[in-house]
C-alpha cells in the first residue's frame, strides 16, 4: 500500500509554533521516515515546489521515504491527482490529506483516503504495536532461557540414566 502524503496539509496540521518552517519540515520528514521504516511502509510525501524552472516534479528519497516537489506551476494536490489517475491499481493507494476535494476527486478513481488525523493516529498504532511486539519477544526469548535449562536438566538426566543402563551390563 503506497501513501500518498499531501505533505504541506500535514505539516501545517502538525507544526509547533516554535523553530522555523525548515526545522519543522526536516523533523515531520524524520518521523514519518523511522515509522516507514519500522513498519514496513511506503510513504511519499508531496510539496508544493517553488522551483520555476523545472517543468518535472523534483524526486528524492530520505532513507524510506520518498519526497517529491511539484514544480511551481503544479500543485502538490494536482500531482497526487495525476499520480492517482495514472496509477495501474489506484486500489492500493491510499491519499493522506484533510483537503475535501481531494480526497473526493482521488475517491472517485478507486484510491483510498485517509485525513491527517486518521494518518497520524495509524502511524501511531503503527509504531505501538511493533514496540508491543519487540517486548513480547524478549519475553520469548527470556523465557526459553528458563526453557532451556529445563530440558538440559531433563537431557543430563537421562544421559545418567543411559549410563547407568549400560554400566549394568558391563
Amino acid at each position: 500500500m503506497l501513501f500518498l502524503v499531501d505533505a504541506y496539509n500535514l505539516l501545517f496540521r502538525t507544526l509547533k509554533k516554535s523553530g522555523s518552517l525548515e526545522k519543522n519540515r526536516q523533523k515531520v520528514i524524520e518521523e514519518l521516515n523511522e515509522a516507514a521504516f519500522h513498519a514496513h511502509m511506503q510513504i511519499t510525501l508531496v510539496f508544493d515546489g517553488a522551483e520555476d524552472h523545472l517543468p518535472y516534479a523534483s524526486r528524492g528519497h530520505f532513507d524510506a521515504v520518498e519526497l517529491v516537489y511539484t514544480p511551481k506551476s503544479m500543485t502538490a494536490d494536482e500531482y497526487i491527482s495525476d499520480r492517482v489517475i495514472h496509477a495501474k491499481s489506484p486500489s492500493q493507494i491510499t491519499v493522506v490529506t484533510s483537503d475535501r476535494e481531494l480526497s473526493t476527486r482521488c475517491r472517485s478513481h478507486r484510491a483510498k483516503t485517509m485525513s491527517i488525523d486518521e494518518f497520524i493516529t495509524f502511524v501511531i498504532k503503527k509504531k505501538t504495536k511493533r514496540k508491543k511486539a519487540a517486548r513480547t519477544t524478549e519475553r520469548v526469548f527470556r523465557d526459553s532461557s528458563s526453557e532451556f535449562t529445563r530440558l538440559l536438566m531433563i537431557f543430563e538426566k537421562k544421559t545418567l540414566e543411559q549410563l547407568n543402563d549400560e554400566m549394568e551390563d558391563f
